[in-house]
C-alpha cells in the first residue's frame, strides 16, 4: 500500500485571504466537480448576487464565477505539509497517478438536488446529491485509503470572509434573504463536471492536474536554455580569441 508521508512542519504559515483583502498563495491538490462553465447561468447568477451587494462585499471577499466547485475530496496543501511541500508532491506523484487513474474509471458527473446556503468564515452553498452517487465517491475513495479526505459536507465555496470572524445575526438572515432570491430562481436537479484531480494555488482557479509533473516547480524555459548557450557559446568564443591574441604577442 503506498503511504504519504506528512512531516506536518510549518516554515510559514499561509492564509487564503492576505491582509489587503485579497486572494493569497495557498497551494494544494484536490479532487472537484466544477461548476463553470456546465452551469455557467446558476454561477454568474449568484455570482451577481454576491457583487452587486455592497453589504455581502464589505464583509466577504467573492470567489470568480469560473472558479465556483463542489469539492469531492480535500488532499493536500502546503500549509498542512510545510517547508517540504515541493519534495512531498514529487515523491507522491505515483500517489496522485493512481487517484487520477481511479476517478477516469469510475466516472461520476454529480446531479445537485438541492442546496442550502451557510454562512460563518466562508460563504457557502452546501449541496445534496443522489444517495447512490455519494456512496460512489465514498466508495473510490475507500478503495484508494483517502475516506478521510470527502468534506462531512458536501459544498461549493462562494466567498472568504474578509474578517476571518464570524457575522451577527442580523447581517446573516440579511444575507441568506438576499442569496436566497437568486436560487429561487434556478432549476435542480444541477449536474455539474465530471470529477477531476486539480492543483490550485490560490482559491481562484484550479486547473486539471495529470499527475505527471510537479505543478509547483517552475519549468525551465526552452527559450531561458537557448539564450543561456548561446551566452555560454559568446563567452567561450571571446575567451578563445584573448587566448589567441595573448598567445600571438607571447610568440
Amino acid at each position: 500500500m503506498f503511504t504519504l508521508k506528512n512531516e506536518n512542519v510549518h516554515s510559514r504559515q499561509l492564509s487564503k485571504v492576505n491582509e489587503r483583502g485579497e486572494y493569497a498563495s495557498f497551494p494544494g491538490v484536490t479532487v472537484v466537480s466544477a461548476c463553470y462553465p456546465k452551469q455557467k447561468d446558476f454561477c454568474e447568477t449568484i455570482h451577481m448576487c454576491l457583487v452587486s451587494n455592497p453589504l455581502i462585499m464589505h464583509h466577504f471577499l467573492p470567489l470568480p464565477a469560473q472558479s465556483y466547485h463542489m469539492t469531492t475530496m480535500s488532499l493536500e496543501t502546503e500549509q498542512q505539509i510545510g517547508s517540504s511541500w515541493n519534495e512531498f508532491i514529487t515523491h507522491n506523484l505515483p500517489h496522485y497517478q493512481k487517484i487520477k487513474q481511479t476517478l477516469q474509471k469510475n466516472p461520476l458527473h454529480p446531479s445537485i438536488e438541492e442546496v442550502e446556503i451557510s454562512i460563518g468564515r466562508t460563504l457557502s452553498l452546501f449541496v445534496s446529491l443522489p444517495k447512490e452517487q455519494e456512496a460512489q465517491i465514498k466508495k473510490m475513495a475507500a478503495s484508494l485509503n483517502i475516506e478521510e479526505t470527502i468534506p462531512k459536507v458536501l459544498h461549493i465555496t462562494l466567498a472568504y470572509s474578509r474578517f476571518n470572524k464570524e457575522i451577527s445575526e442580523q447581517l446573516y438572515a440579511k444575507i441568506i434573504k438576499e442569496l436566497n432570491k437568486a436560487i429561487e430562481k434556478i432549476k435542480f436537479p444541477l449536474e455539474i463536471a465530471e470529477y477531476t484531480l486539480c492543483y490550485f494555488n490560490d482559491m481562484t482557479a484550479f486547473p486539471s492536474w495529470d499527475a505527471e509533473n510537479n505543478p509547483f516547480v517552475p519549468s525551465k524555459s526552452p527559450h531561458h536554455d537557448l539564450s543561456f548557450m548561446q551566452d555560454n557559446k559568446k563567452d567561450t568564443d571571446e575567451s578563445q580569441e584573448a587566448h589567441d591574441h595573448e598567445t600571438m604577442l607571447t610568440i
